[in-house]
């Protein structure tokens, strides 16, 4: 929160195991009803149930990525000061903040939910709308946020559709509806003898020819072989229809050297995995981390789209 003054880290561990009265007041009880409360306590008319995680569904899948929360009066209560409420939470905000942990490995805390005061109430994305946290600062996420997002107007940061602002002692994150700015349209790399880059590399890769990123006749010789055995033209040129075979759709689950190929892209963006050739729950989250920072639908799936802007970005 950002007029209260924080708990001391021993509440900690209250936050985490919060199986209490507070749990059954806003757990219990905001499961049981449709309605939110608005700012002054009223019924108003909640959005449907598939974009929200109920108090208790945020606290627990929080809980099993190893974030923890606190407040500095102890509560709960979305229209009470000093309180840290996940009622009217939703999926894309507390998903966000996971993805946030695991790509960057550090420890998070959030001071802020979905309460009303003292956030503003204006806006489309706002606390008390579900769509930002408040999380405390520290050396490690600093680090993190500020390597892996831009500065726009004044001090905002932005990960593609995610923003970042730095308030006094916290971070105010807000995750935006993927849709809300469209990215722009990309193209396949061309790619032909003569060619150097990462682009070359993943190719290179894709085909099982020494990824040494420079685009020579055994390179070629690769690619037109694949071309003939895929019935297209052999011209030794990687285009776009060439791409589309040479890249597939990949998702959790997938081994194999093209997952090798994907895992060596992420991590020239600043993935923290292993080139393992194993489509495992940590590539699944550098995948949706690096959707999210260039306004791709973060779905974890690795497509068209996000082969081409893992190819042509950084």
């Amino acid at each position: 929160m950002s007029r209260t003054q924080l708990l001391p880290t021993r509440w900690f561990p209250l936050a985490v195991g919060a199986a209490t009265a507070a749990t059954l007041l806003l757990g219990t009880a905001a499961e049981a009803t449709s309605p939110t409360p608005g700012r002054h306590g009223t019924a108003t008319a909640r959005p449907a149930a598939s974009a929200y995680y109920t108090p208790s569904q945020a606290k627990a899948k929080l809980r099993q990525a190893g974030i923890t929360w606190r407040a500095s009066k102890r509560c709960e209560d979305k229209n009470r000061n000093g309180c840290t409420s996940f009622q009217g939470i939703r999926r894309t905000t507390v998903d966000g903040v996971i993805d946030l942990r695991h790509a960057s490995h550090c420890w998070i805390v959030i001071t802020g939910a979905a309460e009303i005061p003292p956030h503003k109430t204006e806006g489309a994305y706002t606390h008390g709308k579900g769509y930002k946290v408040d999380i405390a600062l520290g050396d490690c996420i600093n680090k993190y946020i500020v390597n892996h997002s831009r500065t726009t107007r004044g001090s905002k940061r932005v990960a593609g559709t995610v923003e970042y602002l730095r308030e006094g002692n916290h971070w105010d994150i807000t995750y935006r509806p993927t849709g809300s700015t469209a990215p722009a349209s990309r193209a396949w790399p061309t790619l032909r003898s003569g060619s150097r880059g990462h682009a070359v590399a993943t190719a290179q890769q894709l085909l099982g020819v020494k990824a040494d990123g420079r685009y020579g006749p055994a390179t070629a010789r690769a690619v037109k072989a694949f071309q003939r055995g895929h019935r297209l033209g052999a011209d030794g040129i990687v285009g776009p229809a060439t791409w589309q075979r040479l890249a597939p759709t990949l998702r959790t689950g997938a081994h194999g050297t093209p997952v090798r190929a994907l895992q060596t892209q992420l991590r020239r963006h600043g993935a923290r995995i292993g080139v393992d050739g194993a489509y495992g729950k940590a590539t699944a989250v550098a995948v949706r981390a690096f959707q999210r920072g260039h306004r791709l639908t973060a779905d974890g799936i690795t497509g068209p789209t996000t082969w081409q802007r893992l190819l042509t970005t950084g």
